[in-house]
C-alpha cells in the first residue's frame, strides 16, 4: 500500500512511501512479523539510487550510503540489499495510487529502507497510533528540522562522541559498532542480534521506538 507519495523533507525531491506486511507475514528472522515501511525515490528503483546518489532524497548525508561509504575504508556499508525486497517493493506497487489504512495490527517498522527523516512527521504522528508499536532509526538527528522525530526514532550514531553528542540532545541512541569494541556504560547489545544471542525480535522487543521505549 502506497501511503505517501510527495516532497522529500530532506532534498525536495519527489519520493514514496510503501507498506507491506498489512496482510502477510514477514520471513525476516531478526525483526519478526512486523508491517514494513519502504521509503524510496519516486522515479527511481533503489538498486538504481543507491549507484546514482540519488538516495539522498531517502537517506540524506547517512555516512552508511554506498556512495559514501567507500570513500572511507573504515566506514560500515548500509546493510539492506536494495536489489531484493526494496527493488521488488518499487516494481510492484510502481504508479499505485496514495491509500490511507485504517488499522495496522502489527508492529511498525519506520524504515525497511532510508530514513524516515525524509517523510513528513505527520504521516508517523498517524502511522504509529495505528500500530500496536514501532521502531525506527534516524541519521539526521543533528539536524534541528528533525528534532519530532526523537519521540519515533532512534538516533542512528557511528561513534562514542556521536552517541554522547545525540543523548546531550535528548535523543535516545543507536549505535554501530565492530563486536571487538566495548558498549558504553549506559548501552546494551541488541537483544534481536546475533551479538546478544538472538533472544528476541525487533516485534517482540519494541525497545527502538525513540524517546518513549517499550511501553
Amino acid at each position: 500500500m502506497r501511503v505517501y507519495s510527495g516532497p522529500s523533507q530532506i532534498t525536495g525531491t519527489q519520493i514514496q512511501v510503501t507498506l507491506t506486511g498489512l496482510d502477510t507475514k514477514s520471513r525476516n528472522p531478526k525483526t519478526g512479523d512486523m508491517v514494513q515501511a519502504y521509503i524510496m525515490p519516486l522515479r527511481v528503483a533503489p538498486h538504481v539510487a543507491v549507484r546514482t546518489g540519488s538516495d539522498e532524497s531517502v537517506c540524506g548525508d547517512c555516512p552508511q550510503r554506498p556512495i559514501e561509504a567507500k570513500k572511507n575504508p573504515d566506514q560500515e556499508v548500509c546493510y539492506v540489499t536494495t536489489v531484493h525486497a526494496p527493488r521488488a517493493t518499487y516494481n510492484k506497487h510502481r504508479g499505485a495510487a496514495v491509500e490511507i489504512p485504517k488499522a495496522i495490527t502489527k508492529p511498525l517498522r519506520l524504515g525497511a529502507w532510508a530514513d524516515p527523516a525524509a517523510v513528513p512527521i505527520a504521516l508517523w504522528r498517524y502511522l504509529t497510533k495505528l500500530a500496536p508499536s514501532w521502531t525506527g532509526y534516524t541519521h539526521q538527528w543533528a539536524k534541528r528540522k528533525h528534532v519530532a522525530l526523537k519521540q519515533y526514532c532512534m538516533a542512528s550514531v557511528d561513534s562514542p562522541a556521536q552517541a554522547r553528542q545525540a543523548q546531550r540532545s535528548g535523543w535516545r541512541t543507536f549505535r554501530t559498532k565492530h563486536p571487538h569494541q566495548p558498549l558504553l556504560a549506559n548501552e546494551i547489545s541488541c537483544p534481536a542480534s546475533a551479538e546478544a544471542g538472538k533472544r528476541t525480535t525487533c516485534a517482540k522487543c519494541g525497545l527502538c521506538n525513540g524517546k518513549t521505549g517499550p511501553s
